[in-house]
């Protein structure tokens, strides 16, 4: 078992994490999730010994292997192969393989009992780690992954970088790690990769730890969260839509405290106040001010930074924007797609999706004007503007400029004001705006690219994998923000989720052909991609009865504790009531003794107002000594 105790981890002023334990059993997936900067990466880099915590202590058994998958990677060696380059986890095997090929020539000359006995003894061991077969698992992987088998002769780095995030990702699932930790996996994975891998990861047996923005991907695969939030870590039970439920469960009964802490506060410091200086009540005096001494105030919060914008208003387009009629292309003699037919009209907002190398990057280039049809036709709507977001456009930010100034060299018309304000909406407040491009996260890069996309005051929008690093919450409210825009959207991206929230078309590629699909992204994978080893609406049909039955039983059990606390918090309701109308009848008789005619009062009528004051301190001290009862009843 993975355990992490009381670590405290602190970058400069910065505290990531706060005094935090957490234990991992075996065998469990675990969805990492927070905020970017939080803290994630930072504590997948401690579990796997690339950095200690400032304070506390990392344990991790010695016999257990731990594989780590970063966010960035490159291979830089040109000597290097594809299927080379992957084989060498394997080192240790072809180690072993090589001593049994010794082996075999020195019992060709000499037939000791005690060289057969070696050779026995590492042919046995080259058995167990299934030696023969490696070559064929490392290509299962490769082309699991996207790789064709011409591909495995090639040099590592003619391969991008999304590319070789994927031979990174392939070596790692050739370890077959007893943990394995995935930060961001699926970026730069088509639709059947992605699908693939989750099947792959569906059967792994080890610790899993996997760091996602993409939440069906998570709830297909994850049956725990641990969440990273303002320096803590918070473990829950379920997958990312469970966890969603108790989080909000979570903050609903932390707010609850709250309320009955600053109640309860208030009258144990009324009680002080009043009773200070009354020497019979020393003793409760003194019992209540220890009992203030020992309220530790819960910390909620219900606050998270988010992204906010909106595109402004384009001017109208023609309709359709694009339409394709026997539209094809191709590489030299080679066809990238051929006879394909499909239109976008305004103000649509279309999915273009199918596996990498069909030609999806082809036809945004012939959209946007960079290559040219050679086969049918291609019309563009009259007065299009497109606004082009690109994975490669975050290499072309100036690093040597701060964010400010690279956004307002976009927007050289706007205020400075403005454009700071603009930053603002993204995220980027404060000293932020002064930091080098060339620092910034992935995620940062992207809301960089955003915001030009945003002045670039476009009617036609071509998104190519805009979520890759965007947190949940910031997809979401991108998704919102394309839904409300008035203008076209063509989108590539394998966030399903996100797709189900945005578009109504979806422009695929089937055997070489583009065609359309009305529909969302869910109703197209149902129709085309869904078969019977994969997962299907009907098979999701008995996750959801069993999640509905464990709300319902949950409901229940919430109920019968609402029931046998009832009668308390009707008293204590009841409490407070009396306890306002006699504090309030106090206060009124406390106004009447400094009043200026209080002096013109007969000496019965001072005194009944004594007794009277008498009479309702003593019951309001009845009802708050009742009511501190009651509390701390129900507390325990």
């Amino acid at each position: 078992m993975i355990q992490l105790v009381d670590i405290s981890v602190n970058f400069g002023a910065q505290t990531v994490f706060d005094s935090c334990s957490l234990a991992l059993p075996p065998g469990k997936h675990f969805g990492l999730v927070g905020q970017n900067g939080s803290g994630k990466s930072t504590l997948l880099k401690m579990i796997a010994g690339m950095a200690e915590p400032n304070e506390g202590q990392v344990v991790v058994p010695k016999s257990m292997k731990v594989a780590y998958l970063p966010q960035e990677i490159a291979y830089n060696n040109a000597k290097t192969f594809l299927l080379e380059e992957v084989l060498t986890v394997f080192e240790h095997i072809f180690k072993l393989e090589q001593e049994m090929r010794t082996l075999e020539a020195d019992i060709a000359e000499d037939h000791s009992a005690e060289l057969l006995q070696a050779y026995d003894k590492v042919q046995e061991k080259f058995h167990q780690l299934n030696g023969y077969a490696v070559e064929a698992r490392a290509k299962e992987i490769l082309t699991g992954l996207g790789f064709k088998e011409s591909d495995f002769n090639r040099s590592v780095s003619e391969f991008s970088g999304g590319w070789h995030m994927r031979i990174a990702l392939a070596k790692i699932l050739l370890k077959e790690p007893d943990c394995l930790m995935l930060d961001e996996p699926t970026n730069h994975l088509d639709m059947e990769t992605l699908v693939w891998l989750e099947n792959l990861l569906s059967a792994y047996r080890g610790t899993l730890i996997m760091v996602s923005h993409d939440r069906y991907f998570l709830d297909k695969l994850i049956n725990a969260v641990i969440e990273v939030e303002n320096g803590k870590i918070i473990s829950y039970t379920g997958n990312f839509t469970d966890y969603e439920i108790q989080k909000e469960q979570r903050i609903e009964h932390e707010l609850a405290v709250l309320k009955n802490q600053h109640r309860k506060i208030a009258h144990l410091e009324q009680f002080v106040e009043r009773f200070r200086y009354k020497a019979s009540k020393a003793k409760q005096v003194q019992s209540r001010v220890k009992q203030l001494s020992k309220i530790k105030v819960t910390d909620v919060d219900t606050h998270t930074a988010k992204i906010r914008f909106s595109f402004n208003k384009p001017e109208r387009s023609g309709d359709p924007v694009v339409a394709a009629q026997n539209l094809g292309f191709s590489y030299d003699v080679t066809p990238i797609f051929t006879d394909s037919n499909f239109e976008i009209r305004r103000g649509e907002k279309a999915a273009l999706v199918g596996p990498n190398g069909v030609g999806k990057s082809t036809l945004m280039k012939l959209i946007t004007g960079e290559l040219e049809a050679q086969e049918g036709k291609l019309s563009l709507g009259y007065n299009l503007s497109i606004g082009y977001f690109a994975q490669h456009h975050l290499e072309q930010l100036d690093g040597q400029n701060t964010v400010l100034d690279e956004i307002w060299n976009a927007a050289p018309f706007l205020p400075r004001n403005e454009v700071r304000s603009m930053l603002g909406r993204f995220l980027f407040s404060g000293d932020d705006v002064e930091k080098r491009v060339s620092v910034l996260s992935g995620g940062e890069k992207s809301r960089m690219v955003l915001i030009k996309l945003l002045l670039s005051k476009a009617n036609f929008l071509i998104l190519d994998e805009p979520t890759n690093h965007l947190d949940m919450q910031s997809k979401e409210i991108l998704a919102s923000a394309l839904d409300d825009f008035e203008g076209s959207v063509l989108i590539v991206s394998h966030d399903r989720f996100f797709l189900d929230m945005l578009v109504t078309k979806v422009v695929y590629f089937k055997n070489n052909h583009g065609k359309e699909f009305l529909g969302n992204y869910s109703d197209y994978e149902a129709k085309f991609l869904l078969t019977d080893d994969k997962t299907s609406k009907i098979d999701e049909k008995p996750l959801e009865l069993d999640r509905k039955a464990k709300k319902r039983l949950e409901a229940e059990e919430r109920q019968k504790r609402y029931q046998a606390q009832k009668s308390i918090r009707d008293e204590l309701a009841k409490l407070n009531k009396q306890i306002e109308t006699l504090t309030a009848c106090k206060k009124e008789l406390d106004d009447m003794f400094i009043a200026p005619d209080f002096k013109d009062l007969s000496l019965d009528e001072m005194s009944k107002m004594s007794r009277e004051h008498e009479k309702v301190s003593r019951k309001l001290e009845e009802k708050e000594f009742r009511w501190l009862e009651l509390q701390d009843i129900l507390e325990n």
